[in-house]
């Protein structure tokens, strides 16, 4: 379990304070910092898939529960980190998992976020055996009322919407159903597929090379990336890329 901390607060004294105690617990990792809360809003996008993401309240510009009703939703757990007593109940309000009061030791810190990590390394467990259980095919409606193709998950190279409807397109053939990009891109969020640019959804056993913003894949077609994917997607490489420990 490697789970993406963003920090949001306009002291930097408060930010190193917390990615102190994220660094010394296992199974978190800082992702992004930001000092203003305006860059925060803008800069955030659901791409990034944030696990926990820490605000601070009292800040200048957009306050911190201001904030949390703008991008609550890019991230899976919201912790406030405040001076400030009296706006727990409207924390609770914007779907604070944690309310942390500064100072913040270390000790509170591990307290308040190992209830997080209980309850997400549950939530993993059980998508595991879902995972396990699962038939990795899916039907889709054919071209009349009784009408359904199975199309094994595995053998999908890459998926392209068009317009009101999508084509799969897998090793031996494509078919099209009436399906938004969204709606195949859920079915298949517990496999391993990444959404690429606005249209198109890709296998990552499918890619044969990255050549900057192009993907090959394996039947040799060619892919943009697109501008709002890029950070995930080589997030993604980076995650699966052999390193060598030798000296440069």
């Amino acid at each position: 379990m490697n789970l993406k901390c963003v920090v949001i607060d306009d002291e930097q004294h408060a930010i190193e304070v917390l990615t102190d105690h994220i660094a010394e617990m296992p199974g978190l990792t800082v992702f992004k910092t930001f000092t203003s809360p305006v860059q925060a809003l803008t800069e955030i996008s659901i791409e990034d898939e944030i696990d926990l993401l820490f605000m601070d309240i009292d800040m200048p510009g957009i306050n911190g529960l201001e904030l949390a009703k703008n991008i609550r939703e890019k991230a899976k757990y919201l912790i406030f980190t405040t001076a400030h007593p009296d706006y727990a109940l409207q924390a609770f309000d914007v779907q604070s998992d944690q309310y942390l009061l500064k100072p913040i030791s270390f000790a509170k810190f591990a307290l308040g976020i190992d209830r997080i990590l209980k309850k997400e390394s549950t939530n993993s467990s059980k998508t595991t055996t879902k995972e396990t259980d699962q038939v990795a095919a899916l039907y889709i409606k054919g071209d009349h009322k009784y009408a359904f193709s199975n199309i094994a998950v595995d053998e999908i190279l890459y998926i392209k919407a068009l317009q009101n409807y999508i084509q799969i397109i897998t090793k031996s053939e494509i078919h099209t159903t009436y399906l938004t990009l969204k709606e195949i891109e859920k079915a298949l969020e517990s496999h391993p597929f990444i959404r690429v640019n606005k249209s198109n959804i890709v296998a990552k056993s499918a890619i044969k090379k990255v050549d900057g913003n192009i993907i090959r894949l394996v039947n040799n077609e060619m892919i943009q990336i697109g501008e709002g994917y890029k950070e995930a997607f080589f997030a993604y490489v980076q995650s699966s890329l052999l390193k060598s420990n030798r000296n440069q």
